[in-house]
């Protein structure tokens, strides 16, 4: 089988699956060594492959935010996980707009990763925090049922003090 890197390396190329020779299965196995063999490093990386283009399956791309909170937990180091995918948000929005929305849903709705993502807020730069807080406005706009409110509020208060 193929390093972490010549994993990383098809997954980047793979990523929107449309060439004749992409192959789901080949991108799966590619991320699963990645989730079992790869550090920290490894989750920068991963935000590059994200792509709200890709022709395969929408689960190719979940199961990517699933390996950064599997990376991130794997090591202790959840607070970082999330902080490296956040700072990235500037490069992730530009082409993966749906996905940062989706993994910040999934912060949102996960109680108990609350208080590491309020962390890793605290610690974005101004760019990234504008993207991130356009998106909770986003994320809480389209929520008719206020499935977020509580979340989004209690994120929103725990960050006034760094606006």
């Amino acid at each position: 089988m193929y390093s972490v890197e010549e994993c990383l390396q098809i997954l980047e190329k793979m990523k929107l699956m449309c060439n004749e020779d992409d192959d789901i299965e080949v991108f799966d196995k590619a991320l699963y060594k990645v989730g079992m063999e790869g550090d920290m490093s490894v989750i920068e990386r991963l935000c590059t492959v994200l792509d709200d283009e890709t022709e395969g399956p929408s689960s190719a791309m979940d199961d990517i935010l699933e390996t950064i909170f599997y990376i991130s937990e794997k090591y202790g180091h959840i607070e970082e996980g999330i902080y490296i995918f956040l700072s990235n948000g500037y490069k992730i929005v530009k082409n993966a707009a749906f996905w940062f929305e989706i993994f910040n849903k999934k912060l949102l709705n996960t109680e108990r990763l609350q208080e590491h993502y309020i962390s890793a807020i605290k610690r974005l730069d101004k760019k990234n925090l504008e993207i991130l807080l356009n998106t909770l406005d986003d994320i809480e706009k389209e929520d008719d049922e206020d499935y977020y409110k509580e979340s989004i509020d209690l994120i929103r208060e725990n960050i006034k003090s760094i606006e």
